[in-house]
């Protein structure tokens, strides 16, 4: 490099730092909350909370305050009269980094909510968390596989410590191990697939590989099973098929309030840069293998992915007694749900393509996020995991809580008056209106959303029907109380006044 595209490059490295800030903010506080357990005396967990919870309204503010982002490629290189970079400044990467901050905001006042982590100094949990969503918003931007690689691979390493975090805690050292045996598994495919795929490209930039597969021909075995290995790590973070199975083991070893985050905030991260990735390739691109004999679509690929996703994780739920383990089957169906979302996606994805698939995002969040902060009041409160059991007779000893879990129940399964109703709705409304419409799959995740009001509805039973031992009413904590209420409304609220929120949704198309 000579002089001059030396002092380019740090010219453009300078003027591309401000739409780093919230990274930057996140990275800041993760030091100082590790230092705040060592160098504050009498150091307490609220006050490593009240921390973590300004720095993450911060890094929200700065991802917002920009109402019309630069829509570029950040810290890269010129190359052809185009500007090439890691990460992206664009509306659809700031979505799914407001998405994350505000999992890792409801996260922080469950954590202050859950019995077991009480009592203790928190600073390296908040640090550790605040560093699983930096990570997940360098893979919300990423456009480099190389990048997204090493988002995936901070928020992982954080997340695998947060799993195990309780100590003497043999379920959650189980479900750490499990996770990074999964999670070094996933990781290993993905970076050799990411290896064959420079080999065969020359480069992991997805505009450079889009326009090499299309240059050049795709028959070649050899890019089929780059680009399966390469989705693999996507499907890693999105917890679908085929790597979804470490999903049930880990939400039900890791601490309640992280199992909550990982549910929404690692999946959108996932979905990110899966959606970046593939609106980077043109219409209609297959790749040949078998001498030609045989082609396969990215579309029939993430149908696959798409039926299996929502048809294991339904039938695996309904085998589930244990709440937790009940959730991450859903989790898995969920993420097949949202990848009907993505099969109508298209290059340069207008505003009515990629609103249903934000709708349900956001959707999604309240409701499982609320689900499993009523599981963790309940669990503070018995000292003991939740099951079904632990469930009955909670609709009438605490009717404000019984009433919340049921309306995210019933948002979860997809009934009205919630938000889970529309966004299913949207959902398989625009698989019915393509130009060739996919009528089967809308009636395999119509069949599917039969068997998920089963499992469902168990839980709506025992805590309406089914008599407790103790009839006494039940208290919980106000934080609590008031968290999950806070949840429920835009559970409601999204459904009765959904063209704003969906009117909301189709400002975050790709840049």
């Amino acid at each position: 490099m000579d002089s001059q595209s030396f002092t380019q490059a740090v010219a453009m490295i300078k003027r591309d730092f401000g739409a780093f800030i919230p990274e930057t903010v996140l990275s800041i506080a993760i030091c100082l909350l590790l230092l705040h357990d060592v160098l504050v005396k009498g150091a307490t967990g609220r006050a490593a909370a009240a921390l973590a919870l300004v720095a993450t309204v911060i890094a929200g503010i700065a991802v917002v305050h920009d109402v019309a982002p630069r829509n570029e490629e950040l810290f890269g290189w010129m190359q052809d009269g185009r500007k090439l970079g890691m990460i992206r400044d664009d509306a659809f990467a700031r979505f799914f980094k407001g998405f994350t901050l505000l999992g890792t905001l409801i996260a922080i006042p469950m954590t202050l909510s859950h019995k077991a982590l009480q009592g203790r100094k928190m600073g390296e949990w908040y640090a550790l968390l605040l560093g699983a969503a930096l990570g997940m918003l360098v893979m919300a931007s990423a456009t480099h596989l190389l990048m997204f690689f090493m988002g995936v691979e901070f928020a992982s390493m954080a997340s695998y410590l947060l799993t195990s975090y309780i100590k003497r805690d043999m379920k959650g050292s189980e479900a750490g191990m499990k996770y990074a045996i999964y999670g070094s598994v996933a990781s290993a495919a993905m970076i050799f697939g990411m290896s064959l795929l420079y080999g065969l490209c020359g480069g992991l930039h997805i505009t450079d590989l889009a326009h090499a597969l299309s240059a050049t021909s795709t028959s070649s075995t050899a890019l089929l099973v780059a680009g399966a290995l390469v989705f693999a790590g996507f499907a890693y973070k999105m917890a679908a098929f085929p790597m979804h199975f470490w999903c049930p083991d880990v939400y039900e070893g890791a601490p309640t309030p992280f199992a909550a985050f990982l549910s929404v905030t690692s999946k959108a991260a996932g979905f990110a840069v899966f959606i970046r990735f593939l609106m980077a390739f043109a219409p209609g691109f297959k790749i040949e293998f078998g001498g030609g004999n045989a082609s396969l679509d990215w579309r029939g690929l993430i149908t696959i992915a798409c039926v299996a996703s929502m048809t294991l994780g339904n039938l695996g739920a309904l085998l589930q007694d244990n709440v937790k383990r009940m959730l991450a089957y859903s989790s898995i169906a969920h993420a097949g749900y949202l990848l009907m979302g993505v099969v109508v996606l298209a290059p340069g994805a207008a505003p009515e393509q990629i609103r249903p698939l934000l709708f349900y995002f956001l959707a999604y969040m309240f409701m499982n996020l609320g689900a499993f902060y009523v599981v963790t009041a309940l669990e503070s409160r018995e000292g003991v995991p939740s099951t079904i059991r632990s469930f009955a007779g909670i609709g009438r000893r605490s009717p404000v809580f019984g009433i919340c879990m049921t309306l995210f129940l019933f948002s979860l399964i997809g009934i009205p008056p919630t938000a889970g109703f529309t966004g299913k709705w949207m959902l398989l409304n625009a698989l019915i209106r393509q130009p060739q419409p996919m009528i089967w799959l809308a009636v395999v995740a119509g069949l599917n959303t039969a068997i998920s009001a089963y499992y469902y509805f168990r839980l709506v039973r025992a805590m309406w029907l089914d008599k407790s031992s103790d009839d006494s009413p039940v208290v919980f904590a106000r934080l609590a109380t008031l968290m999950v209420v806070a949840l429920a409304i835009p559970t409601i609220w999204m459904f009765i006044d959904s063209d704003r929120v969906i009117a909301f949704a189709g400002h975050f198309v790709l840049g």
